[in-house]
């Protein structure tokens, strides 16, 4: 299975600046490589918990992109955001991706969690934040965002409410890369086949990396054509 990264390189080829908009940047792991793979593109990453924040200033990230910081949502306003806390041990799965000596900041969200507090025990939700929250589509219609060639979501659960505050932008969108799970993580989150069913028009799985997804719309580029014999 190609990674994420080589796809997006394939299948962006022939945009030489695309738009990408990124949804959950936390410390910019992710920001970074697309910035490298991307050099011209106009990247707007969005990361509303203050923590990761603090982290993508400190480190400079925020210099390579537009950074915003506030949470996609369906309303425009603020928003009780859920700060994740604890320390994986050691261990753990988990114990070498996260900084031990911080709160573990990767599974704050805007949806209360459900089955996360059971197949993760040691992550906490101990606190709130009061964040900005803004739809896509009133982001997107300010900025005059007409066509966007990628977007990286990472919203813990919240992809209902990222889908339906984004009608407009996401029709107008390429491709998707975005988190689903089976199961009932955070109280309300959709599985793959609900997401591609609540997108507008008419989305295809370009790969499924078994949690997190690649669509492409289907309705903007057309149908896949499969390679001649």
């Amino acid at each position: 299975m190609a990674s994420i990264y080589a796809l997006l390189a394939d299948l962006l080829a022939g945009v030489p600046a695309p738009t990408i908009i990124e949804i959950g940047a936390h410390h910019g792991h992710d920001t970074v490589e697309l910035r490298a793979l991307f050099p011209r593109a106009t990247i707007y990453a969005f990361e509303p918990d203050p923590r990761n924040i603090f982290r993508l200033k400190r480190s400079g990230v925020h210099k390579a992109v537009h950074l915003v910081e506030a949470a996609v949502g369906d309303t425009d306003g603020s928003a009780q955001f859920l700060l994740s806390s604890g320390r994986p041990p050691v261990g753990d799965p988990h114990y070498t991706k996260g900084q031990p000596n911080e709160p573990w900041s990767y599974s704050s969200s805007l949806k209360p969690p459900v089955k996360h507090l059971e197949n993760v025990p040691w992550v906490r939700f101990e606190s709130k934040a009061t964040v900005p929250v803004v739809r896509l589509d009133t982001f997107c219609a300010a900025r005059g965002i007409d066509a966007i060639d990628f977007i990286w979501a990472d919203v813990q659960g919240a992809e209902d409410l990222l889908i339906a505050g984004g009608q407009a932008a996401l029709a107008r969108t390429s491709f998707l890369y975005t988190e689903y799970s089976d199961e009932e993580i955070y109280k309300g989150q959709l599985n793959l086949g609900e997401i591609v069913r609540r997108l507008p028009g008419r989305w295809e799985v370009v790969e499924d990396f078994a949690g997190d997804a690649l669509l492409r719309n289907a309705s903007k580029l057309g149908p896949i054509v499969p390679p001649t014999a």
